[in-house]
């Protein structure tokens, strides 16, 4: 059973002569463990099916699966879904500056169900920001952090919850090369513990490192995606 399924996703904005198509009958299917590139230039519509995928913007038409069941049509079972089964990770990191590392990390917890308690919030922010290698920074301002650094810290926060799927919109294209590398690493690096990445990119040195590449144009999938699709099994790690 695939982790995530999309039928038919289209997004339309405006009617009549201002109607612009989005996104037009976009099926895909990401396999648990797995990383999937998305892979297009700049207004191919990536970063919509990223939110379309990930519940943030609602599709016009079109249906989505998370483990084979139906997504909700409620927001406040939209919302908790969105908290524990997805992590999020964005170009411009969209950290909280002025906050310390422990208090972006901790942001989806003080969502999760059931709560957790403050000592408990903290813990998991350190064994995310543990992983991410930046334990020494966790009671440092983000605002004194690197640009890869902050997006360590992105990470972090996107894996606390421990989600079935990291979305990462364009997450090398505010660092340099050899940064963007090791962020890569990293990313790919979650399919060891279970998280799927479903990666948007205009970078094809990123895009290969994946196990797919599903590449867009015009808000279509230029290569159909379906279940017969299989993974090319990489998870090299690198």
């Amino acid at each position: 059973m695939s982790l995530l399924k999309a039928a038919g996703l289209s997004k339309t904005y405006g009617q009549g002569r201002l109607r612009v198509e989005a996104l037009d009958e976009v099926s895909l299917a990401v396999e648990p463990g797995e990383a999937v590139a998305l892979m297009g230039p700049s207004g191919c519509g990536k970063s919509t099916l990223l939110s379309l995928l990930g519940l943030t913007l609602p599709a016009t038409s079109g249906e989505l699966f998370v483990h084979g069941e139906p997504v909700p049509t409620r927001e406040r079972q939209r919302a908790w879904l969105r908290n524990e089964f997805f992590g999020y990770l964005h170009q411009e990191f969209a950290i909280v500056e002025s906050d310390t590392v422990a208090a972006n990390v901790t942001i989806p917890l003080e969502y999760a169900r059931p709560r957790l308690r403050r000592r408990q919030r903290l813990e998991r922010a350190r064994q995310a920001v543990d992983s991410v290698g930046l334990g020494w920074a966790l009671h440092r301002r983000a605002s004194e952090l690197s640009g890869g650094e902050r997006q360590r810290v992105a990470i972090a926060r996107a894996l606390v919850n421990e989600p079935g799927l990291v979305l990462a919109d364009e997450p090398t294209a505010a660092l340099d090369v050899a940064t963007a590398y090791e962020i890569v690493t990293l990313l790919l690096s979650m399919r060891q513990r279970g998280t799927s990445v479903l990666m948007a990119t205009h970078d094809p040195r990123v895009a290969e490192r994946c196990d797919r590449i599903l590449p867009m144009e015009d808000g279509r999938l230029a290569v159909e995606d379906t279940d017969t699709f299989p993974s090319t099994g990489r998870h090299d790690g690198a």
